[in-house]
C-alpha cells in the first residue's frame, strides 16, 4: 500500500512539474513576444497624413483674399492721400506684421496652467486663451505665415509707391529714394521682429492674455447684438399674433 501511495505521489508531482514547466515556457514566450514588439520601432506616419489639408486650403484661400484686398487698398489709397498719411499707412503695415509675429510666437510657447485656473474661475479670457493655445499650430500659422508674410509683401509694394511719390515731390531720382526707403522698411521689419521674438518668448502668457481679453470683448458684444436681434424678432412675432387674435 505504501508503495502505491508513493507511486501516486510521484505521478502527481511529475504532473505538477510538467504543468509548471509548461506555464514557465508560456510565460517566457509571452515575454519574448512583448520584448520583440517593444524592440520594433513604431511605424512612421506618411508625410501626407501628418499635414492638416483642411487648414492648408483655408490658409491658402484666406491669404489670397487678404493679400488682394490689402494690395488694392494700399495701391489705391497711397496714390491719393497726403504723403505723410502714406508714410503712416506704410508704417502701419510694418508694425501690424511685427505685432502678429509676436502673437503667433506667444501662442506657440505659452503654458496652459494659468489659463486653466482662469477658466476654472469662469473668466472668459481663460477659456479663449486655452482655445488659442490648443490650436497653436493654426493660430501661429495664421499670425506668422498669413498675416505676417502678407504684411511684408504689401509693405514692400507700398514702400515702392511711397518712394515714387516722395521722389516726385522732392524732385529727386526715384531709384535712390526707392532703394533707401525699401532698405529702411526691411531693416525696421527685421529689427522689430527680433525685438518681438524676445517679447513673445519671455512674455507669452501676458501676450496671450491680452489677445484673449480682446477677443472676449468682441465675442461678448457680438452675443449681445445677436440677443437684441432675437428679442426684436420675438417682439415682432408677439405683436403680429396679438393683432391677428384681436381681428
Amino acid at each position: 500500500m505504501e508503495d502505491i501511495h508513493r507511486k501516486e505521489k510521484r505521478e502527481i508531482e511529475a504532473e505538477n512539474t510538467e504543468k509548471n514547466g509548461k506555464m514557465q515556457n508560456d510565460n517566457k514566450k509571452a515575454l519574448q513576444k512583448q520584448e520583440k514588439k517593444a524592440a520594433k520601432p513604431p511605424k512612421k506616419k506618411s508625410f501626407l497624413s501628418l499635414v492638416n489639408w483642411k487648414w492648408v486650403i483655408t490658409a491658402f484661400l484666406s491669404s489670397l483674399v487678404i493679400s488682394i484686398i490689402l494690395s488694392l487698398l494700399s495701391s489705391e489709397v497711397l496714390s491719393v492721400v497726403h504723403i505723410i498719411a502714406a508714410v503712416l499707412i506704410l508704417l502701419a503695415f510694418v508694425f501690424l506684421g511685427i505685432i502678429f509675429d509676436i502673437i503667433g510666437l506667444a501662442v506657440a510657447t505659452a503654458n496652459e496652467k494659468p489659463f486653466n485656473s482662469m477658466a476654472a474661475q469662469r473668466i472668459k479670457a481663460g477659456k479663449t486663451g486655452l482655445a488659442l493655445i490648443r490650436k497653436a499650430d493654426q493660430v501661429s500659422s495664421f499670425c506668422n505665415d498669413v498675416i505676417g508674410d502678407i504684411c511684408g509683401v504689401v509693405s514692400g509694394s507700398a514702400a515702392a509707391t511711397v518712394a515714387i511719390r516722395l521722389a516726385q515731390t522732392m524732385g529727386i531720382e526715384s531709384l535712390w529714394v526707392n532703394l533707401l526707403l525699401c532698405g529702411l522698411v526691411s531693416a525696421i521689419t527685421v529689427g522689430g521682429k527680433a525685438i518681438g521674438k524676445a517679447i513673445g518668448l519671455n512674455y507669452s502668457i501676458e501676450v496671450v492674455t491680452l489677445v484673449a481679453k480682446f477677443i472676449a470683448v468682441f465675442s461678448h458684444n457680438s452675443k449681445k447684438n445677436k440677443n437684441k436681434a432675437k428679442n426684436k424678432k420675438n417682439g415682432k412675432t408677439h405683436k403680429e399674433d396679438d393683432s391677428s387674435n384681436s381681428n
